[in-house]
C-alpha cells in the first residue's frame, strides 16, 4: 500500500503546476520547452555531482527511449493545443480518457492481470473528473480539430505510461528520466519559432525553474521510480487526483471559487483513489532486487 500512497501524494503535488502556470505570461510551448530543458539539465548536474554519470548510458532500449521522449513532447503540445482550440475543461476531460485505455490495454501489453479494483474505481473517477472539469467556467462546444487533438492527447498519455512501464525495470531511472526530457525538449524546440516571447523575465524565472527542477526533474524521477512498484492500471487511476488537487490549491492559494461540481467531483475522485490505495495490490513484478537497474 505504501507505493500506492506515494503515487497518490505525488499526483496531488502536481496540482501546484496549474497554479504556477496561471501566473506566468508565457506561451504554452515556451513553458513546455523550459520545463523539459531545465529538467534535463538538473538531472545531468545531479548525475555529475553524485557520480552517476555512467548511469546515463543506455545500452538497451535506445529506440524505445527515443520514442518515449518524442511522445512526451507530442503529448504536452497536444494537451496545450486542445486548451487553445477549446477550453481547459475539454482538454482535461479528453486527457483523462487515458486511464480507461490503460485499464483496458495494460493486461494485453504488460505482465499485469486485469484489475477488478481499477475497473471499479474508473467509474467514480471518470464521473468525478467530468464534474470537476465541467464545473469550471470554461465549458463550450468541442470543435472537430479540438476533438482530434484531445483524443491524441489521451492516446499519447496512455502510450507514455505503458511504454515507460514496460522498460522501467530494465533502465536506470535517472537515464530514462534524463533522456525522456532531453529528447522531448529537442522535439518541442521548433515550436518556439512562432512564440511571441521566448525569454522569461527575472520575476518569472523562479516559477519557471520550479516547474523544471521540482515539478519535472524531481517529480519525473519519482514517477518512474514508483512506476516500478505500482501497476500501470493503478497509476492511471491515481493520476485523477491531479486536477482535483489543482482546483483545491487554486482555491486555497489564489482564491478561486469552489462550486458544488468541483466538491462533488473531488469526493468521487478521492473515493476512487482510496479504492486503489487500500485494495489494489502493488506490482508483484516490482524489481526489489532486480539486476542492472541502479537508480
Amino acid at each position: 500500500m505504501r507505493w500506492n500512497v506515494a503515487v497518490a501524494a505525488l499526483a496531488a503535488s502536481w496540482g501546484l503546476i496549474a497554479v504556477i502556470v496561471r501566473e506566468l505570461d508565457l506561451d504554452a510551448q515556451v513553458l513546455v520547452f523550459y520545463r523539459l530543458a531545465f529538467a534535463a539539465t538538473t538531472l545531468l548536474i545531479a548525475a555529475l555531482l553524485f557520480g552517476r554519470l555512467r548511469f546515463l548510458r543506455v545500452p538497451r532500449h535506445r529506440a524505445r527511449i527515443a520514442v518515449i521522449g518524442v511522445t512526451l513532447g507530442a503529448h504536452w503540445f497536444l494537451f496545450f493545443a486542445t486548451i487553445k482550440l477549446s477550453s481547459v475543461a475539454v482538454a482535461v476531460l479528453m486527457a483523462y480518457l487515458a486511464p480507461i485505455a490503460i485499464a483496458l490495454l495494460a493486461p494485453l501489453v504488460l505482465p499485469e492481470q486485469r484489475s477488478s479494483v481499477a475497473l471499479v474505481a474508473l467509474v467514480p473517477a471518470a464521473g468525478g473528473i467530468a464534474l470537476v472539469a465541467l464545473g469550471g467556467e470554461e465549458g463550450g462546444a468541442v470543435r472537430p480539430l479540438a476533438l482530434l487533438t484531445g483524443l491524441l492527447t489521451a492516446a499519447t498519455y496512455a502510450a507514455l505510461v505503458l511504454m515507460t512501464k514496460k522498460i522501467a525495470a530494465e533502465v536506470p531511472v535517472i537515464a530514462l528520466t534524463f533522456w525522456n526530457y532531453a529528447i522531448a525538449a529537442v522535439a518541442v524546440a521548433p515550436l518556439l519559432v512562432p512564440a511571441e516571447r521566448v525569454l522569461p523575465t527575472a520575476d518569472e524565472l523562479p516559477a519557471v525553474l520550479a516547474l523544471g527542477v521540482v515539478f519535472t526533474a524531481l517529480s519525473g524521477y519519482l514517477y518512474i521510480w514508483f512506476l516500478r512498484h505500482v501497476t500501470a492500471q493503478a497509476i492511471g487511476i491515481l493520476a485523477y487526483i491531479e486536477p482535483v488537487s489543482a482546483a483545491v490549491l487554486a482555491w486555497a492559494i489564489s482564491g478561486e471559487e469552489l462550486n458544488w461540481q468541483v466538491l462533488a467531483g473531488g469526493a468521487l475522485v478521492i473515493v476512487a483513489g482510496l479504492l486503489v490505495v487500500l485494495l489494489e495490490p502493488e506490482d508483484a513484478a516490482a524489481p526489489e532486487a532486480a539486476p542492472v537497474v541502479p537508480g
